[in-house]
């Protein structure tokens, strides 16, 4: 990064030099003054590439950024994904003087997409923007029966005038594919732009929205999906391949928004995944394609895919095991002044290839050290980790009820506190909404100690968390094979499963795993920092798979953790000396529920005795009662480390 003294090992290290000391202030000046010269870098020199920030979720990415944008002497584009975090922006901006407008959007501005004039009219709406129709286009084509376009224009195109107008415009990544929107703007991408700009249909979909496209399109020689696999791998039909080529490849897009619209079963991409299945030689790995494809091979014959790039930019990666198609149309930022791009934990391939560059380059506020100084020392965290098995959760089919219910009852009660938790969706709904498959295991007993549970999926510049002093996350996120596969294929790269890794050796062949740790150990991080983020924070780590550069900071590690799950018969001794009071062994065993014998029975009492939740007295035979038994984790005995 310009403008760093060499001897300091990154731009927090030069501010805190500058001020003669590294505190939460000096870090924040850093991330502030790393998207100014971000900017400058760019406005100074045409050539300049694109820059990612990349800054801890803690560092205030989002203050800095409307700050910078407001300070500027040009107009500037802040786009971002939640609308909750569009609402930072827009409420830190109240305390400049420069205009600011929100891009608007048919969630916010538009009365028939509200449902104001009533529920089927908004369900239309919303269908045509998933089959692929923009909210311009639908307002204008619809005009004459759109119920907000009979007394003027709706709210949603009243609004573009203010929005050209604007010193500062706050919208999402999708708006960056507007020329309004970037041209002549310094554009500020406040997190990773993800999906935005991805389209996807799976064999039905696509199936039927290319035979619809084609069976009223009389200008194209066929009319339906298996036409177009015979032209594609038929060497004798170059003619007709070549006029859907002429067909398709006149206008500046190959999308067309009137499919949409026109038929239930059309979609505006339609066009484009004809075209691109007949660029690739159809569904048909082998040697049935015509000579003239020149697809890659290893991308093929090892992952089972396709990739093709159209003549009008847009991205298509075709999967034959699952004859799935996948379109991405990155934004033209060529005309915008600047683009920087704020992200806690970035991939540089994924970044580069979503915004459509050639080249982008990542500047870090704090190295590992500095991070780790910030984090611990600074900010207060304290990281436990609490295994070293991966516990992959996306699927839900490996989560461990008892032993996570454990951690969360041990967290609760160390801390005296109802902690936050963090969690795949899939383990979410295992944990929490599925009634158990053993006997004794009470889930309001846990939810009644934890203070809300979050998926990784919903954890991107979320706040919800913040000031939440304990937290546990659960389980490593992972979306299988084929999405991690067709993101790298998008890329550029093959990904491929090695035969031998699995768990924390798990490999897809490319050098530094940047695919795995943006899927994984990068979602893992976001998670870990929601939790206090400006104040001090517990977090309670449960899996193994952490980055590189956080796994070094882990206050404590699994060896000092131990958990015993609790068999149905220890459960059962538990419920009925909770249920039905003290009693003898003898008694206890007898009760209803109590699955294992006199002697084992007595064996456990003395277990839960030396755990401090059990008594007895001093009669002959002993009687045994609840000691803190109600407070105990009644599916695992956790022993946590003791912190400083």
């Amino acid at each position: 990064m310009a403008g760093t003294d060499p001897d300091d090992c990154c731009q927090g290290a030069h501010a805190a030099s500058q001020q003669g000391e590294f505190t939460q202030a000096t870090v924040w000046d850093a991330c502030r003054d790393g998207i100014q010269e971000a900017i400058e870098t760019q406005l100074d020199d045409e050539q300049a590439p694109p820059v990612i920030i990349d800054g801890l979720p803690t560092i205030g990415k989002t203050r800095h950024a409307t700050e910078t944008a407001f300070d500027l002497d040009i107009p500037a584009a802040i786009l971002t994904h939640r609308y909750e975090t569009r609402d930072v922006h827009l409420d830190l901006a109240a305390e400049h003087q420069k205009a600011v407008v929100e891009v608007p959007t048919l969630d916010r501005d538009c009365p028939t997409r509200r449902g104001e004039y009533g529920s089927d009219w908004a369900e239309r709406i919303n269908d045509y923007r998933l089959r692929g129709a923009s909210p311009t286009y639908l307002h204008y084509y619809l005009q004459d029966v759109l119920p907000c376009m009979q007394d003027g224009d709706c709210p949603y195109l009243a609004r573009w005038d203010a929005v050209e107008a604007a010193d500062v415009i706050v919208g999402g990544p999708a708006h960056a594919a507007l020329d309004r929107v970037v041209d002549d703007r310094v554009v500020i991408f406040d997190e990773d732009p993800g999906t935005a700009y991805r389209t996807e249909f799976d064999a039905n979909q696509l199936s039927t929205a290319i035979s619809t496209f084609l069976s009223k399109n009389d200008d194209l020689p066929i009319d339906n999906h298996f036409g177009l696999i015979g032209a594609a791998t038929n060497e004798g039909m170059e003619a007709i391949r070549d006029a859907i080529r002429d067909e398709l490849s006149d206008d500046t897009s190959i999308a067309r928004p009137t499919e949409a619209v026109d038929d239930d079963d059309g979609h505006a991409e339609a066009p484009t995944a004809v075209l691109a299945m007949l660029e690739l030689g159809g569904p048909i790995i082998g040697d049935t394609a015509p000579t003239e494809y020149d697809w890659d091979d290893q991308l093929r014959e090892e992952a089972g895919l396709d990739y093709v790039e159209l003549p009008d930019g847009s991205q298509v990666v075709y999967d034959h095991a699952e004859s799935r198609v996948v379109i991405r149309r990155p934004p033209t930022l060529d005309a915008a002044r600047a683009v920087v791009g704020l992200d806690g934990t970035p991939v540089e391939e994924l970044w580069r290839g979503r915004l459509g560059v050639d080249e982008i380059v990542s500047w870090r506020i704090l190295c590992d050290d500095c991070r780790a100084r910030y984090l611990r020392d600074v900010i207060g965290y304290e990281f436990v980790q609490t295994t070293s098995h991966v516990k992959p959760y996306s699927s839900g089919e490996y989560v461990n009820r008892r032993g996570d219910f454990g951690v969360i009852e041990a967290v609760a009660n160390r801390h005296d506190t109802t902690p936050g938790v963090i969690t795949t969706k899939s383990a979410t709904e295992r944990l929490f909404e599925e009634p158990p498959s053993e006997p004794f295991i009470d889930i309001e007993r846990v939810t009644d100690q934890i203070a809300d549970v979050k998926h990784y999926g919903a954890l991107r510049s979320s706040n919800d968390f913040t000031g939440t002093k304990v937290g546990v996350v659960l389980g490593s996120p992972h979306p299988g094979d084929r999405p991690l596969q067709i993101t790298a294929a998008l890329e550029g790269f093959t990904a491929v499963r090695g035969d031998e890794g699995k768990g924390t050796d798990l490999d897809y062949g490319i050098p530094k795993r940047p695919f795995l740790r943006h899927y994984r150990e990068h979602k893992i991080a976001q998670a870990v920092l929601r939790f206090g983020r400006t104040t001090a924070a517990t977090v309670y780590i449960h899996t193994g798979v952490l980055p590189e550069w956080l796994s070094e900071m882990v206050t404590v590690g699994p060896e000092a953790v131990t958990i015993e799950e609790r068999s149905e018969g220890q459960r059962g001794v538990i419920r009925a000396l909770l249920d039905e009071g003290p009693g003898t062994a003898t008694e206890i065993a007898n009760r209803e529920g109590v699955s294992i014998g006199e002697k084992q029975t007595r064996d456990w009492l003395k277990r839960l005795r030396s755990e401090g939740y059990v008594s007895r007295d001093d009669s002959q035979p002993y009687t045994w009662g609840a000691n803190g038994l109600a407070d105990a984790p009644h599916t695992a005995h956790v022993r946590l480390p003791e912190l400083g």
